[in-house]
């Protein structure tokens, strides 16, 4: 594939500048940027991690065995395993990383694309019962009207891997997800009620809302954070997956790079010094929340930060999926805490405030926080069905989040003062919290 145009959104801006090129090299790619981009005078980087040379005359090589060959940010532009089955569907071969990218439709979370935009299909589209129906016939294989597959959302990949197309609803830009087969029907229910629990809780979340659609299916709207609407102008905003924070290694299960403990340290690199204090809390309430609802997808692509103002932040949560089904043991996808020198992510409320000092939080304060949360869950998520207007068969469902919160509150009132210090290291100190990071 010849070299490919890299096209990024100032903030602000509805109109795309030349950021740089990527060429295709075999075994991974070099990006270069383009010299009129580092010359703008509100130009900077990229990112803060793998671009973060913001150079004109030396070109970054990615390796293949690096996010398929791709900086970590640009690939986040990219589809997930939905969106290349579209691909593959609609092309009638499977593309690499870059060649997503250069077909997939100018809708990739953030503000970066890549290949000719005049090229690229106009992925908005209102009705929800069609695609819905366009949805179904995909996954089973079955053709579908070319003008539907375009409103298909191939290159969005926030969301996870399921099922996706951009609409508009009211003039702004949502996700609508759709549930895979073999999903259970309350699904797009049980993540509107964590979002909206999550929200009550003071996290910052996305706005979603269920909606009930023909043929008894149901999808889940969730408001685009990367695109600003104002006076009819959308914006874009930067985005980077927690993946791409945490730097290559962060694909590799079981490597220290990927985990919580070593995003929290990542986030110093990308956050500014006055605000990281209130980032790491963010990222453990974060952390206890998906341990509260039982949520076993919080896998690195389900986690980022946005560049806003120029300032990169934790991104809105989004994609909590609760438990839905009886729960007696729960682990994370990522370790966040260390229990006799083995990184952990298996969840008790022992574990929880153990690893709070980490993430800069007292013991006493994650207690009290846990504490609050898990109250306010207990008295809040029965009435969310009927707040959602939930069928009465995900009733049943809802109930399987609750009882795992039941039992992780029983385990919090059988902690004493002692069995929640951190920790012990093999020296007998305590585990090391990121007060350095802090200042403190």
């Amino acid at each position: 594939m010849d070299e490919q145009p890299v096209w990024f959104w100032p903030e602000g801006s509805e109109a795309p500048v030349l950021a740089g090129h990527l060429k295709d090299l075999g075994a991974g790619t070099a990006f270069r940027y383009a010299s009129d981009f580092v010359r703008r005078p509100d130009a900077r980087p990229l990112d803060r991690g793998q671009l973060r040379h913001f150079r004109a005359d030396a070109p970054r090589v990615i390796p293949s065995t690096a996010r398929e060959g791709l900086p970590g940010i640009i690939a986040d532009a990219g589809p997930d395993s939905w969106g290349r089955m579209l691909l593959a569907q609609t092309l009638r071969f499977t593309p690499t990383a870059l060649e997503a990218l250069v077909h997939s439709a100018d809708d990739g979370v953030g503000n970066l694309a890549v290949g000719d935009l005049t090229l690229k299909p106009n992925a908005l589209a209102r009705d929800l019962d069609e695609l819905a129906e366009a949805v179904a016939r995909r996954q089973s294989g079955e053709a579908v009207p070319a003008e539907l597959a375009q409103a298909l959302s191939p290159d969005t990949a926030l969301g996870g891997a399921k099922p996706k197309a951009s609409v508009e609803v009211d003039g702004a830009l949502w996700l609508a997800k759709f549930p895979e087969r073999g999903d259970t029907p309350a699904l797009p229910f049980l993540e509107a009620a964590a979002m909206s629990l999550a929200g009550r809780l003071g996290l910052r979340v996305a706005e979603a809302r269920p909606v009930t659609l023909a043929k008894g299916y149901a999808a889940l709207l969730v408001r685009r954070f990367d695109r600003r609407q104002q006076d009819g102008r959308r914006t874009r905003l930067g985005f980077a997956s927690a993946l791409t924070v945490m730097g290559p290694r962060g694909e590799l299960i079981g490597a220290p790079e990927r985990s919580y403990l070593h995003l929290a340290r990542s986030l110093a690199q990308w956050c500014p010094a006055e605000a990281l204090a209130s980032e790491l809390r963010e990222l453990w309430r974060r952390i206890a929340f998906n341990g509260l609802i039982g949520n076993r997808d919080d896998h690195p692509r389900n986690h980022g930060l946005l560049c806003e103002g120029g300032t990169w932040r934790l991104s809105p949560a989004f994609d909590l999926v609760p438990a839905c089904h009886p729960t007696e043991q729960l682990s994370l996808s990522l370790p966040f805490i260390v229990v006799d020198g083995q990184r952990s992510s298996l969840v008790t409320a022992q574990r929880l405030i153990q690893a709070a000092p980490t993430f800069g939080v007292s013991t006493e304060e994650a207690h009290a926080d846990l504490r609050a949360m898990l109250d306010t869950m207990r008295t809040v998520w029965p009435a969310m069905p009927s707040e959602l207007g939930a069928p009465a068969s995900a009733q049943a469902v809802f109930l399987h989040a609750l009882a795992w919160a039941d039992r992780l509150r029983q385990s919090l009132d059988a902690c004493s003062s002692a069995d929640l210090e951190p920790p012990k290291r093999a020296s007998g100190r305590g585990w090391r919290s990121n007060r350095r990071l802090l200042g403190q």
